[in-house]
Formats: C-alpha cells, sequence, structure tokens
C-alpha cells in the first residue's frame, strides 16, 4: 500500500483521506454582517447551508465505500447561522411561521420537538390538577368525623357530604338521585312513607322516611354504584 504524507509531514495509508482543519470565522465585520441579515435572510442560508453539509455527508459516505478511488478533499461542514430562542419561540406561531418559505429541517424538528414535549407537560399538569381537584372533592369532611352506619341508630347527615360519602358511609341508596326518582321524590314529598326513629335518651322519637317502602315505589336498584 503506497503512502502519502500530510501536512505535518506524517505518513498516512493512500485510502485514508487528508486530515480536515477547522475553518471558522473570528472576524467581527463578518459576525456583525451574519447578524445583521433579516430572520428570513438568515433562515434561507441556513437552509442552503445544511443542503451543503448534506451534499458533504454524503460525498464523504461514497468515498468511504469505495477505497480504490484516490480519496478527495472534503471540506468541513459550515456552521449555521444563529437563530435567537425569542425567534425560534416566534416560529412556533403556524400564522407566523407560514410568513417564510424556507426554514431549515433541523430547525423544524426542534421546534417541533419542543411542540411535544410542552404538549405532555400540558397534558401532565392537567391529569396532576384533575386528580389533586378530585381527591379535594372526596374529603370534604374530617376522616375523624366518619363512622360507619349502624342499623336503626339515627345519624344526622348533611348533604353535601352525602353526595362524596363512599359506599361504606352511604345513609341514603344511591339511585335516589337519579334525576327519575329526584322528581317523583319532590313531586311526592308530602306523601313519602314515614317511620319512627329511635330517639336519644331524653329526645322524642322523630319520624323519618321509611327507606324499604320507598324502595319498592321507586324499584330497588342495589347494585347501582357511585360510579353509576
Amino acid at each position: 500500500m503506497t503512502q502519502t504524507n500530510d501536512q505535518a509531514g506524517e505518513p498516512r495509508p493512500h485510502n485514508q483521506p487528508p486530515p480536515q482543519v477547522h475553518q471558522t470565522h473570528k472576524s467581527e465585520v463578518i459576525r456583525l454582517l451574519l447578524k445583521g441579515l433579516t430572520l428570513g435572510q438568515r433562515l434561507r442560508k441556513n437552509t442552503e447551508i445544511k443542503e451543503k453539509n448534506e451534499l458533504l455527508a454524503q460525498a464523504r459516505l461514497e468515498q468511504a465505500l469505495d477505497p480504490d478511488v484516490e480519496p478527495e478533499e472534503i471540506p468541513d461542514n459550515v456552521s449555521l447561522i444563529t437563530i435567537e430562542s425569542h425567534e425560534q419561540r416566534a416560529l412556533k406561531v403556524p400564522t407566523f411561521l407560514v410568513t417564510f418559505s424556507r426554514v431549515p429541517r433541523s430547525l423544524q424538528c426542534v421546534l417541533a420537538a419542543e411542540e411535544v414535549a410542552e404538549r405532555e407537560l400540558d397534558k401532565a399538569a392537567k391529569r396532576k390538577n384533575d386528580g389533586e381537584e378530585s381527591a379535594a372533592k372526596k374529603q370534604t369532611r374530617e376522616v375523624r368525623a366518619e363512622r360507619p352506619r349502624v342499623l336503626g341508630q339515627q345519624n344526622d347527615i348533611n348533604i353535601h357530604e352525602l353526595l362524596k360519602d363512599t359506599d361504606a358511609f352511604c345513609s341514603v341508596p344511591l339511585h335516589y338521585f337519579t334525576n327519575k326518582n329526584l322528581q317523583y321524590i319532590n313531586e311526592h314529598a308530602y306523601e313519602l312513607p314515614l317511620t319512627k326513629a329511635n330517639p336519644e335518651k331524653g329526645e322524642k322519637a322523630r319520624s323519618i322516611i321509611d327507606i324499604p317502602k320507598l324502595n319498592e315505589w321507586l324499584g330497588n336498584e342495589s347494585d347501582m354504584t357511585f360510579g353509576d
């Protein structure tokens, strides 16, 4: 295998491309000129740079796949012109983005990835808020105040507590709260079946709705759950 010398005088194989020297603009004049370009001009220029870099990458691949051909010196990729973060955020607005005819694919991928990440964060935050709100609704009364229902024992209960109680603490059958049954109870409130409650010591017995008889009137749907 023949060898040639690189710029430093070191031998290198015949099929190995010469080392590439990175070239960067360090001129303040060039930097200011690039910065002075409009966003549209920088986007178009970046698109052209990206296309040239893709051609360079293809040339390197073909050169590596065909080692018998005398290697040619392929220049380094050209750096893209900086697009500021506030300009990238503006490009996420569709009505602003459509005003530019050419946007580099690499920038499109960056914007798309950021948008997907932001949507996932929004969804996660919404799920968290919904979960916290649901948990708060279920904790409308203190846990220490909860006690299982004892048949024959009278317990006072508020309607807002009743709606949030669990199955173990429910004092009124759930199917009473369907629209049909609520309407029936409202229209026939004066004739609902009553029974005497067990009074506390020193108190008179109070009349309460006779649940078993009312179940017969409404139709007992004992398998109904809170989800239903």
